[in-house]
């Protein structure tokens, strides 16, 4: 590997495939000798804050730059589970305005990736990321110490939805029971991403099924948590985790999509969807993305109006066929 120094990034409100592959692949190229520093920016989630090296994750970019050490070469970016730049915060902003000609890896699995790269894997056919890192750390003859194991376990248990979701393959499996030998523990996954919610968390998610709201026909519903509710339960945003996937059990629908209020005017969406939807398609529409069956995105707005104004392009979009699955 001709490069010495490396940031390693993604989006910002990282899930669990996010969080693996930042830090198994710092890890693995701190293993190569590498000077390599990471950074995600904002507050890691709750849930992950357990994850083996996550105190090495900057979530001040300075300070990641600052763990590269003083050379005046500019570092390789690797950019992990993102599907463009712009959803690695704003705070790369000024710093890209300032440094022309950077070298960019792009490693994705999302369909809807607008290929940003110098460099790009992008390769939807993997559940995750966290594969992907395992492939390169592979080829690069990195071993995959029980930590590592850990956090790759993660990003692929989690993105596949604990091996329930469609993109669960048999190489995913595969990958999972490796993992496992090479020391990850899958109990403490459970336990430390989907089994330590607290009382408050279901209060605010009986506050948010009340919301539930049908559209398309009865073919779809949405629900919304907003400010009021999170004080009212002294609850945050990482406390709404899961609640979706708990709705998109319902047999009734085929979209199901989910509106945060993360402050006044500042929404995020994400969506769940059954065939014939494309959850990447409809989210496209909004400026956002993902994968066909599961998406998001942000729309910049007062609640009530972000609610109407998808809905109404949602249903638009579907009866158009412009948010359906592309037939061969």
């Amino acid at each position: 590997m001709a490069r010495d120094r490396f940031l390693i990034s993604t989006h910002v409100f990282p899930d669990g495939d996010n969080m693996g592959s930042v830090l198994a692949l710092a890890e693995g190229l701190r293993k190569l000798r590498k000077s390599a520093a990471s950074f995600i920016e904002g507050p890691i989630p709750k849930m992950y804050e357990w994850m083996p090296g996550v105190n090495h994750i900057n979530t001040r970019l300075p300070d990641a730059l600052k763990r590269l050490g003083p050379e005046a070469s500019d570092p390789v970016l690797l950019i992990v589970d993102s599907g463009d730049l712009e959803r690695t915060g704003a705070a790369f902003d000024h710093w890209f305005r300032l440094h022309d000609g950077l070298e960019i890896a792009n490693i994705d699995h999302h369909v809807s990736n607008s290929l940003f790269g110098t460099v790009n894997w992008v390769d939807p056919g993997y559940s995750s990321v966290g594969e992907m890192v395992y492939e390169i750390l592979s080829e690069l003859g990195v071993p995959i110490d029980p930590d590592m194991a850990q956090n790759l376990f993660v990003s692929v248990y989690t993105d596949t939805g604990r091996f329930s979701f469609s993109n669960t393959t048999e190489r995913s499996l595969n990958y999972a029971a490796e993992f496992v030998t090479l020391g990850a523990s899958p109990i403490t996954a459970f336990r430390n991403v989907y089994a330590n919610r607290t009382l408050a968390s279901f209060h605010l998610q009986a506050l948010s099924f009340q919301t539930l709201t049908r559209f398309l026909d009865d073919r779809g519903c949405c629900f919304w948590v907003d400010q009021d509710m999170f004080a009212s339960t002294a609850t945050n945003l990482d406390d709404t985790e899961g609640f979706i996937d708990t709705i998109r059990t319902l047999k009734d629908f085929l979209v199901v999509a989910f509106l945060k209020e993360v402050s006044y005017g500042d929404i995020r969406v994400s969506v769940r969807a059954h065939p014939p939807i494309d959850a990447s398609a409809l989210m496209a529409i909004f400026g956002g993305g993902g994968h066909p069956r599961a998406a998001g995105c942000r729309i910049t707005a007062p609640l009530n109006d972000a609610i109407r104004i998808f809905v109404s392009k949602a249903e638009e979009a579907v009866n158009s066929g412009r948010a359906l699955e592309k037939t061969p």
